[in-house]
């Protein structure tokens, strides 16, 4: 299964573990991807900030946030929730308290009707 396939669904479980590390890395990536482009239009055009590059950079943030929207539903599985507890995140201030939630509440243990604990095996 590829890195991918890992992130892009919404079947099964995410522990918080996999989930800080996935967002690190997409936080990264896209830090990464908009630095590069930034360094190329400057040294194309002289403007970093051209309506190429943020065209580019808006593409990679709707890629990099369907990711992390998918990642949520499955880290709120883990917890025994319903994916639909994912559209607390868009409300101001609750959006705050609910992503510390998910970064610090441990899931639950074993089985649950989204799949087996991601901790066993």
């Amino acid at each position: 299964m590829s890195i991918f396939q890992k992130i892009f669904t919404t079947e099964g479980r995410l522990n918080r573990a996999r989930y800080i590390k996935y967002m690190v890395i997409f936080a990264l990536c896209m830090a990464a991807a908009k630095f590069t482009m930034s360094c190329i239009a400057t040294l194309l055009t002289g403007d970093p900030e051209g309506g190429l590059v943020m065209a580019i950079t808006l593409v990679l943030a709707v890629i990099a946030g369907t990711g992390n929207v998918l990642m949520m539903i499955r880290r709120v599985h883990d917890l025994g929730k319903s994916g639909y507890f994912v559209l607390l995140a868009f409300v101001p201030i609750i959006g705050i308290i609910f992503s510390i939630y998910l970064l610090c509440a441990p899931g639950q243990v074993g089985w649950n009707e989204y799949g087996a604990d991601p901790l066993d095996g």
